[in-house]
């Protein structure tokens, strides 16, 4: 889908994305952060709780024994505990304990003699004298230790926040006064009411978990296996459901005045608050992630737009370079990779326009010495085709003379006009056969004249080949380019994205360069390929030409035999009769060798007509190969008329 989408489009597309996807994932992590937040602020604040519930107690503990600190400094109180005189103790201090009971929340007050027996029971006179040492251990640490302890323990009341001091009497140890205060229900519904959470204690006794006190329903908020956990010190926050209504419980470990483990306090609290910060916060997110996204997106459109742009005008400069233009330059402002790229790219039309021009030329000069060749092989043609009619005409008129040669005697006055006739003939024909000699030499030289041309031609089809591996090389090196500069957009990050794709076009466009460079190579290799021909032609020729020059010099001495002997036939006309004989035997040999003599010019004529369509190959080929220049425009003043010629074809 993507290869088919203008660039700017992928490149919208992609940042899109990428701005989509960090957008996405920034606000999926911000809110699973916020949930986090909100999920330690629900710890925290019931922690704070939890902790206030220890402070209340700390608080009715430290009131417990600081009125049994009160009472055990009496001096009174002292002396008639140290006499046994409970009678008086109560006397005296019932009253004030009733009122503490109705308005400070004391449950317990009683003595204790060591190491924990009952003496006096304020809140039940009438019954004392019980020995508490099996499950009072704060009582027995008191008397046993001589100091105060506060905290929560449990007694026959059940559980309870307590204060128990030593009482001395002239520095002897008596005994130890306690006061409880109230712990249960009432308590926790108190603090119900300060703080508005739930809140609910459980007991662990023999390994059982019994409900101490709860402020909402009788069953504790987690279940037995996170109450446990929490027993044995690890505190338990979860999210629950309870009564159709979301709250959150904490957990933790609740220790008596001894800071041994003695229960499990709960602390509840509904998440509605935290819920409707949470909603609020989400919509607030995504509203922003959207606008993000919109500012985002715009920027992208903008920035992609203008490296289309830029990409458009080099890619506009590479196809008038693919389409022959060689004339404009690409201009491009700026130092990034599309600058620098159309800077190659102008580098490449230089060379290009360069090496098209030398061969335009060379191919016209080409062009022009096989038009040259093949005219002088065309005269050269003639020529021979008329010399064969020429000596054709001799063997005949030999074989005449041969024939007529029993009739010499008879005609002996006119052998000398005969023989004169004759050498006239041979000396023109020698004549003639030295010309056609130098036309021979003349061919051959054309012949090696073309040959080296063509050689040349093939050197410089060489040197184009050379040339476009350069711009091979100068493709391979923008690939680089190109692969660095991806490697720098991937170490980037996401800044670096958009030059990735960028990285990515200008290797594709480097790709094409090499794919143009690959077409006019393979054109290249087809001139190669022609020369190839048109050399093994030529040296074929040259083979031919050689050989007519042996067959022409051969004549050329037979006709000059021929003369020398018409010749002496004139000079010895009066002895014709004599050498009847002897001139029979000489037309023979003369009859032999002008047969011999077309046999050669035959020979010659076919090598001068191979050597002419050889021409009229390479003729046709450095025209072809013209065509395929003209393909190029190396100047603005070319460059339009071929734009109008196309355009018109175009219509």
């Amino acid at each position: 889908m993507f290869t088919n989408l203008r660039l700017w489009a992928n490149n919208l597309i992609g940042v899109g994305a990428a701005i989509l996807l960090a957008v996405s994932v920034l606000t999926f992590f911000n809110l699973r952060g916020l949930d986090n937040v909100l999920l330690e602020a629900e710890r925290t604040e019931l922690q704070q709780y939890f902790e206030a519930i220890q402070d209340d107690v700390a608080a009715e503990t430290r009131l417990a024994g600081a009125m049994s600190a009160l009472v055990a400094n009496i001096p009174e109180v002292q002396q008639h505990f140290a006499a046994g005189d409970r009678d008086w103790l109560q006397a005296q201090l019932l009253p004030p304990f009733k009122v503490l009971e109705r308005d400070y929340g004391a449950v317990q007050f009683q003595f204790h003699t060591p190491p924990a027996t009952s003496f006096l029971r304020l809140h039940k006179v009438e019954k004392y004298g019980d020995d508490l040492s099996s499950f009072r251990h704060s009582v027995v640490d008191t008397n046993t230790k001589l100091k105060p302890q506060r905290g929560l323990e449990s007694g026959v009341a059940g559980l309870g926040a307590r204060g128990v001091v030593p009482v001395f009497d002239q520095g002897r140890h008596l005994g130890s006064v306690e006061f409880g205060m109230s712990f249960g229900p009432d308590f926790f519904a108190a603090f119900k009411k300060a703080h508005g959470v739930e809140a609910g204690l459980h007991v662990v006794r023999d390994g059982a978990i019994e409900t101490f006190a709860m402020t909402k329903g009788d069953k504790p908020f987690l279940d037995t296996a996170s109450l446990q956990a929490a027993f044995d010190g690890t505190p338990q926050y979860k999210r629950v459901e309870i009564d159709g209504l979301p709250m959150v419980v904490y957990a933790e470990r609740l220790e008596d005045y001894a800071g041994a483990p003695l229960g499990v306090l709960e602390v509840a609290k509904d998440r509605l608050h935290y819920l409707d910060v949470e909603a609020r916060a989400t919509q607030q997110a995504w509203l922003i992630g959207a606008l993000m996204l919109l500012f985002s997106l715009m920027i992208a459109i903008l920035t992609a737009r203008v490296l289309a742009r830029r990409i458009l005008r080099v890619s506009d400069g590479l196809n008038r370079v693919a389409g022959g233009n060689l004339t404009g330059e690409i201009e491009l402002q700026g130092r990034d990779e599309l600058a620098e790229l159309a800077q190659v790219t102008n580098r490449m039309r230089h060379r290009l326009h360069g090496l098209v021009s030398q061969v335009e030329a060379d191919a016209a000069s080409v062009l022009t010495a096989a038009r040259e060749i093949s005219q002088a092989v065309d005269g050269q043609a003639a020529t021979s085709s008329q010399m064969s009619t020429s000596v054709s005409e001799i063997t005949s008129t030999m074989e005449e003379l041969s024939a007529s040669s029993g009739q010499i005697a008879e005609y002996s006055g006119s052998v000398v006009e005969v023989a004169r006739r004759t050498y006239d003939g041979s000396r023109q024909g020698s004549e003639a056969m030295q010309q056609l000699v130098g036309k021979m030499e003349e061919i051959r030289r054309d012949n090696q004249h073309s040959l080296k041309e063509i050689v040349d031609l093939g050197s410089k089809s060489k040197e184009i080949s050379r040339i476009m591996e350069i711009i091979d090389t100068v493709a391979d090196q923008t690939k680089l380019i190109a692969f660095n500069a991806a490697l720098e957009a991937a170490s980037a990050g996401e800044a670096g994205k958009r030059f990735g794709v960028v990285a990515a076009e200008i290797r594709r466009l480097a790709d094409s360069v090499t794919e143009s460079t690959s077409e006019i190579a393979r054109k290249v290799g087809e001139i190669q390929e022609s020369i190839s021909r048109l050399v093994i032609t030529s040296e074929k020729g040259s083979v031919g030409i050689d050989q007519g020059m042996e067959a022409s010099s051969r004549t050329a001495s037979f006709l000059q035999d021929l003369v020398q002997a018409a010749s002496e036939a004139t000079s010895s006309a009066q002895q014709i009769s004599l050498s009847t004989q002897q001139q029979r035997t000489a037309s023979s040999q003369v009859v032999v060798a002008l047969r011999e003599i077309v046999t050669a010019s035959s020979d010659t004529a076919k090598s001068v007509r191979r050597i002419s369509e050889v021409a009229q190959e390479m003729t046709q080929l450095s025209a072809n190969l013209k065509i395929q220049m003209d393909h190029f425009t190396l100047n603005e003043m070319t460059a339009a008329p071929d734009s109008a010629d196309a355009a018109a074809r175009t219509d």
